[in-house]
């Protein structure tokens, strides 16, 4: 095994508010839009930003409600 192999990850998660009802890609800030729009995460481009890609990884937290000081941490 040399110095620059990797053979363990830690996995991360960040919260992400959506304005209620509209968890999509265009309130994402993943959304990268300079010259097409494209997912940040997963490189996907998106054709309409009113609904997910195909392979957003994005799952809904807390019954789909968020607590101010929750967002806030």
């Amino acid at each position: 095994m040399t110095s620059s192999e990797c053979l363990e990850y830690d996995i991360a998660t960040v919260k992400i508010a959506f304005p209620k009802g509209r968890m999509c890609c265009q309130f994402c800030p993943l959304l990268e839009t300079y010259a097409r729009n494209q997912c940040r995460r997963t490189g996907e481009y998106i054709a309409d930003t009113r609904g997910r890609g195909y392979w957003c990884p994005l799952e809904e937290g807390n019954n789909g409600k968020i607590d101010i000081s929750d967002a806030e941490s």
